[in-house]
């Protein structure tokens, strides 16, 4: 693997180029004209490779900074992007998916940034990993990557992804469920999602199962309860899941539900 992840890597053009930046004409849509750094409309747009556009003055200060910081961030970003296939090494992806916390807990515009370079559809294909380590780092990494960020949320659960997500849950690693458990409440912020989530066949039955369960880890159990009590408020939830939920509590309280420990095909 090129580079190194210790801050001392060659911050040469090869890394750069992936992040030079060019003109581009302004798409015909009102979120296109949006920086995603400043949130403010453009006024002398620039774009990334990847077609994202920012604010010149905007973009070209975060680069700035991150290479005052002695950290090329681009090119931290640009080994991360390359390490985070099927074919690295367990090392190479766990220290990948390690770098995406770090720059994403560092700041908000970070987290913009990942989203804009197309790092988290990568990161959310790890869940498919053979290796335990690697699919617990990754639970754990997305739940970073979405905090505070609703559109991070959406990308994360584009296509399959939250069923994928459940499954985790009926796994006996309780380490998978504690992270996915983790992952699904903070996708359950956005109310969009939270209903997403409740549409997931068997999603409820083994949540309800969750809240009364005494082998959980106490905040994952928490976790849980918050998430039934969220989809009871929910006022467009829908009629059928809302009345399934309200049965299964009601067991669950008797002490009469039978918990379901898988998703069905």
């Amino acid at each position: 693997m090129e580079g190194s992840w210790d801050g001392s890597l060659d911050t040469g053009s090869q890394s750069d180029d992936r992040f030079r930046l060019k003109r581009t004409h302004i798409e015909p849509i009102y979120d296109a004209f949006v920086c995603p750094l400043t949130k403010q409309v453009m006024r002398d747009h620039v774009t990334l490779e990847n077609g994202q556009s920012y604010e010149r003055e905007a973009i070209e200060k975060w680069l700035k900074e991150c290479k005052e910081s002695g950290r090329n961030e681009a090119a931290q970003l640009d080994i991360a992007h390359r390490s985070l296939t099927p074919g690295s090494s367990e090392q190479d992806v766990l220290k990948a998916l390690k770098y995406i916390q770090h720059i994403c807990q560092k700041s908000r515009s970070n987290r913009h940034f990942i989203r804009s370079v197309d790092l988290i559809p990568i990161t959310v294909n790890m869940l498919k990993s053979i290796s335990r380590r690697v699919r617990c780092k990754t639970l754990e990494t997305l739940c970073i990557v979405a905090e505070e960020d609703a559109y991070n949320k959406e990308v994360i659960a584009e296509g399959d992804t939250i069923r994928a997500i459940m499954k985790f849950l009926s796994h006996e690693q309780s380490k998978e469920r504690e992270e996915a458990m983790s992952l699904l409440y903070e996708l359950s912020k956005s109310k969009a999602l939270c209903e997403k989530i409740g549409d997931v066949n068997g999603a409820i039955l083994i949540l309800v199962g969750m809240t009364s369960s005494n082998s959980e880890n106490v905040l994952t159990v928490e976790k849980a309860k918050e998430m039934c009590n969220i989809w009871l408020k929910m006022e467009d939830f829908s009629l059928f899941s809302l009345s399934y939920l309200k049965s299964m509590l009601y067991q669950s309280m008797l002490g009469g539900s039978k918990e379901q420990s898988s998703l069905p095909d």
